[in-house]
């Protein structure tokens, strides 16, 4: 349990701090929808008070007498059977509900920003990647076509070389095409500029913690609870309802002096309808509805933590073969410079070796920020 709490701090104080990140008007906009939850609420809580009438009016009779009648009357449901407490309960329910909806949405945004700021980090990866694989493919070239001269190959090896470098050449370009179009994307959700943006730092929660604090599970678990209240309300409806009524006014006309007069009293009514069973029933399917779907987000959240865990394992089997790979090179680049030294293999080699093993290098940190992303994608479920 203390863990969670930790956990629930922690997010609720990294993620105000995020809201910052944003453009003004998303800010804005979550601000005006947090005013408009409040103002429902307040709304919905005391929707069952109803409010004093002042009436007036001013009558002639056929005899011409003019009578003048002013008042003020008063009619308040004081016991629905628990629809009035069920009404509040609602109110504070839908607030709640509302405000993971909002939660939900902002840090769809923030998830969303933050994985464009990591693909951006690949980007650049993927192009460094390409350019030490354009490096190579230049020796790799320069090789054919001296073994060509030489009469060792022929033309179509030395072609096929020429086409390996257009194709990553061409693959640049890609490259840079993304992530112009990522920074763009990242341009929809802030207005800072995208390097100065810090991404958090995380690690992977436990399943228990994930499933403790998913907002669509929190989501599911209050969409059940106004359900509940929606129920109680919608069957008290159909019960007595006690009332207090009261009125104050001042009368007078031609032939009578004015004169103040009140009265006061109590009084039930029962309605009756013909659709009552049916309505009820629905409101009562709608809630046996929200239970199941609760179910259905638990399982959900369990696939994606077990997916998430699932992806990551296996980029980590991808970093300790890249480990494996780059401790290859270190042994074949010590024999390949030994041997560059003595005068029996190129610098060609040796460069070649060096471009790879940094290639693999660059994965290790490819595989990383790919770890990272799953966890942010995770992380801002909560």
């Amino acid at each position: 349990m203390k863990k969670i709490i930790t956990l629930s701090l922690c997010v609720i104080v990294t993620f105000a701090n995020d809201i910052d990140i944003l453009t003004n008007t998303k800010q804005q906009i979550i601000d005006l929808k947090q005013k408009q939850i409040d103002k429902k609420e307040h709304s919905n809580k005391y929707d069952w008070i109803d409010g004093a009438t002042i009436n007036g009016s001013v009558t002639k009779d056929n005899d011409d007498i003019q009578n003048d009648n002013y008042y003020i009357s008063i009619s308040q449901d004081i016991y629905r059977f628990g629809g009035i407490s069920s009404q509040i309960d609602y109110a504070n329910e839908l607030k709640r509900m509302e405000e993971i909806s909002l939660d939900i949405s902002t840090k769809d945004d923030l998830s969303t920003l933050y994985l464009l700021l990591l693909e951006i980090k690949l980007n650049d990866i993927s192009l460094e990647q390409n350019r030490l694989n354009i490096k190579n493919s230049l020796i790799e070239i320069e090789d054919k076509k001296s073994e060509y001269k030489a009469g060792e190959i022929g033309i179509s090896y030395l072609n096929e070389a020429l086409m390996t470098k257009n194709e990553l050449q061409d693959t640049t370009k890609t490259l840079q095409l993304v992530k112009l179009k990522n920074i763009a994307s990242v341009k929809k959700y802030t207005t800072r500029n995208y390097k100065s943006i810090s991404i958090p730092n995380l690690e992977l929660m436990s399943k228990d913690i994930f499933l403790e604090n998913s907002s669509s599970i929190q989501y599911a678990k209050a969409d059940i609870e106004v359900n509940n209240t929606l129920y109680k309300i919608k069957k008290s409806d159909y019960l007595p309802t006690l009332s207090t009524n009261a009125k104050y006014g001042y009368e007078k006309s031609d032939v009578m002096d004015g004169d103040n007069y009140y009265n006061y009293g109590l009084s039930i009514s029962i309605p009756l309808s013909y659709t009552s069973s049916s309505n009820i029933e629905q409101t009562k399917i709608d809630y046996l509805i929200s239970n199941q779907e609760l179910n259905n987000k638990v399982r959900d959240a369990k696939l994606t933590y077990e997916q998430t865990l699932f992806t990551i394992q296996n980029y980590k089997e991808r970093i300790d073969l890249a480990l494996e790979d780059i401790q290859l090179y270190n042994e074949l680049l010590e024999v390949n410079e030994d041997e560059y030294k003595a005068g029996y293999k190129s610098i060609n080699d040796v460069e070649a070796l060096k471009n790879s093993k940094v290639i693999r290098e660059l994965d290790i940190k490819s595989y990383k920020l790919n770890i990272s992303k799953e966890i942010i994608a995770l992380y801002y479920q909560l």
